[in-house]
């Protein structure tokens, strides 16, 4: 049984995905339905923009995700599940049938404009993804940063030693001195507080954003990032916009539940994230890598380069 995974990831820039939607088949017609939606040019705009979160990266990102999902659909047909994370839940939500094509474009700039204005306020807050890190570490992080008057809270368990966490802004320089003291590694910080009921605003913003997008029942069972949890009805699946800025990532609730419902084989879709390593762990893993050349890999001219791996410990 398969599965596709819409790994949530900063979107890529035009250096690492413009050729794909530029030769790609697959890539030009969605490219051309979104322009049409849109009513704008996006390549031109996304070709000079030097900013991942802006509104021609994410809908970039959003053709990339869609016809890399056609082609596997085309070549192998659909799956029987669908999870996401973070900005992949707007790709996520069309390919198990619950949002139009037009509809995911269109609340793709809302959410957009929604998250942008919060972020661009300052909130005092910080978040930053860690390795090498045990559930008792993080734990005891975060009583180090709170004995010192500062603010801390998970904001995803993404395996057993991969974890974001959410920090008051002003402790963020204490917390990446500890986890390297410790032999962790630090890799990357956000200057927002993310998955986090701080955002309780922010989803209050979104709410109002979705409220005229018709939901409709879902076709493909989406697992939900927090909990596992299977959603197919629509009014369940409109949450999960709503929700995600909020409510904690555990993907390792995710791998669990995917693996009891008989999967034994997972499509990451989208440019290269983090989900490719934690997905192989478990899974036959098949990669469709829209940012091949950017990776130094060849590029086929049957479409984007796929790199497949059997799970950790199989023969």
């Amino acid at each position: 049984m398969k599965a596709v995974l819409f790994g949530g990831t900063v979107p890529p820039l035009h250096a690492k995905i413009g050729e794909f939607l530029q030769t790609d088949p697959f890539a030009r017609a969605r490219l051309e339905e979104a322009e049409e939606v849109l009513g704008t040019r996006i390549l031109p705009k996304f070709s000079r923009t030097s900013e991942s979160y802006s509104p021609e990266a994410r809908q970039a990102y959003l053709v990339t995700c869609i016809a890399l999902a056609d082609r596997v659909k085309a070549e192998e047909g659909e799956a029987a599940y669908c999870a996401a994370a973070s900005i992949g839940h707007l790709p996520a939500l069309h390919y198990v049938g619950a949002l139009s094509f037009e509809d995911m474009m269109r609340l793709g700039q809302r959410v957009a404009t929604c998250e942008n204005e919060w972020n661009s306020r300052e909130h005092g807050t910080a978040s930053h993804f860690m390795y090498r890190v045990d559930r008792a570490r993080l734990a005891e992080l975060c009583a180090l940063v709170e004995s010192v008057g500062g603010w801390a809270e998970v904001a995803g368990h993404f395996s057993e030693e991969i974890h974001l966490l959410n920090v008051s802004a002003e402790h963020l320089p204490l917390l990446e001195r500890e986890v390297r003291a410790q032999g962790g590694v630090s890799v990357l910080s956000f200057p927002q507080a993310e998955h986090s009921t701080a955002n309780h605003p922010l989803r209050e913003r979104l709410t109002m954003a979705t409220a005229t997008f018709r939901f409709t029942t879902a076709d493909v069972g989406f697992v939900r990032g927090s909990d596992g949890a299977v959603l197919r009805s629509a009014e369940e699946l409109r949450t999960l916009i709503q929700d995600d800025c909020v409510t904690r990532v555990d993907f390792p609730l995710v791998v669990d539940r995917l693996l009891g419902l008989g999967v034994g084989e997972v499509h990451v879709i989208g440019p290269g994230n983090l989900f490719e390593r934690l997905t192989k762990e478990h899974f036959r893993t098949t990669v469709l890598a829209p940012d091949a050349r950017a990776r130094g890999l060849n590029v086929p001219e049957g479409g984007p380069a796929r790199l497949s791996s059997a799970p950790v410990g199989s023969s």
